[in-house]
């Protein structure tokens, strides 16, 4: 223990400079923040529109020396992949930074809960626009669904949500974990992972297993993934002449207004999802919760010497809430038991919770029930200006 940070030293509070965006109060908007249309996400907003039919918008040039494919192949994989429902092209924000507070929440419901009742339940949480993400859990866990929002104030999460669901009979209880730190989401580090800003840790020897499953994707297509997603620059990411055809636009102002906006900013991430779904993959999350007496500090140390190990998929640090982490990993080609063990191994952990999830609701917005023919439609909600209270209260 090198330091203590105590109040009344020059170290009180000093761990929080470590960080990109320091751990502290949610939903604050920071000035230099830009909006979603602003010309500095042109390049992606382009090639968000065209990727699903027109693989060329990324830099196929460079992922063909990453993996040893020929362009063509790469091309034509990147649009089966799309076509198959494996991938979807998104852009996570920080959204602690834009004046939004990431709140997150578990729900447990009660055993005897029906097969209609949950199946009413799970169509609810998909349908709700409100809602930007979330798992659903088999049943026979210790919790059922993990949901988050992006709220601009916590009241509207209470009336505009929570309370349209958590009174009915099956709820056991609902637990809501406001994120302090998002490490990890989809394999990649976010915002306020300490090291790594933008590393995929979906690793080869996982890839090689997964493949050996044949269930629609083998090595090839995993590290073309792998190659998108850990470009060194975003600059690497998209072929910025292609765009410049597209939409007649100046390719090299495109390029750096993005570099600007990921790179230097480091406050959006443009990233390739891997639909575990689609492959009939599991991820197993394991519910975290420390003593009450732990210092946060060495929390935030804990969740950092976590995060070094490759495995994690997810990775939320919580505030305020009965539980502190919520971390996940795919079930095929892990050890679970290990990785429980490594958790409990940690003097201040007092519980683990474990539950598995076959499908993911929306991937930040974008849906992913392509059963329903809605893969990729988005809704993205803003409760700027409004009262959900005021509307709970007439009835709206």
């Amino acid at each position: 223990m090198e330091k203590l940070y105590k109040i009344g030293t020059p170290e009180q509070q000093e761990y929080l400079k470590k960080y990109n965006y320091n751990p502290k109060g949610l939903a604050f908007l920071e000035p230099g923040v830009i909006a979603s249309d602003a010309k500095e996400f042109v390049a992606f907003n382009i090639a968000k529109s065209f990727y699903q039919v027109y693989p060329e918008v990324f830099d196929l040039e460079y992922v063909s020396k990453k993996t040893g494919l020929s362009k063509e192949d790469v091309k034509i994989r990147i649009k089966k992949m799309y076509e198959d429902k494996h991938i979807m092209l998104v852009k996570n924000s920080c959204v602690n930074i834009m004046g939004f507070g990431l709140y997150y929440w578990v729900v447990k419901l009660k055993k005897d809960t029906t097969k209609e009742e949950r199946a009413e339940l799970t169509d609810w949480f998909q349908n709700n626009d409100q809602i930007c993400t979330g798992y659903m859990m088999e049943e026979g866990g210790d919790f059922d669904y993990f949901n988050g929002n992006h709220m601009r104030n916590f009241d509207n999460l209470v009336s505009g949500v929570l309370e349209k669901f958590k009174f009915r009979r099956c709820i056991e209880f609902v637990h809501i974990v406001p994120v302090r730190r998002l490490i990890r989401e989809s394999s990649v580090n976010q915002f306020d992972a300490k090291n790594d800003f933008r590393h995929y840790f979906f690793n080869e020897k996982l890839a090689k297993k997964i493949a050996k499953l044949n269930r629609g994707m083998d090595e090839k297509d995993f590290a073309i993934i792998e190659a998108l997603n850990n470009t060194k620059s975003i600059g690497d990411l998209f072929d910025y002449n292609v765009l410049a055809e597209l939409s007649g636009l100046n390719a090299e102002e495109m390029k750096n207004d993005l570099i600007k906006a990921v790179d230097n900013d480091k406050g959006v991430i443009p990233m390739i999802y891997f639909n575990y779904k689609s492959l009939n993959l599991k991820q197993r999350f394991y519910l975290v919760s420390l003593f009450e007496n732990t210092q946060t500090w060495r929390s935030e140390e804990i969740a950092d010497e976590l995060a070094k190990e490759d495995y994690f998929v997810n990775f939320f640090d919580f505030s305020d809430a009965h539980h502190n982490f919520m971390l996940s990993v795919y079930e095929e080609g892990n050890d679970l038991e290990a990785i429980k063990n490594k958790l409990l191994s940690y003097g201040e952990v007092k519980e683990v919770l474990e539950a598995s999830s076959p499908r993911q609701f929306r991937r930040w917005t974008c849906r992913l029930d392509e059963e329903n023919g809605l893969y990729e439609e988005c809704v993205f909600t803003d409760d700027v200006l409004l009262d959900r209270t005021q509307e709970a209260k007439d009835g709206n």
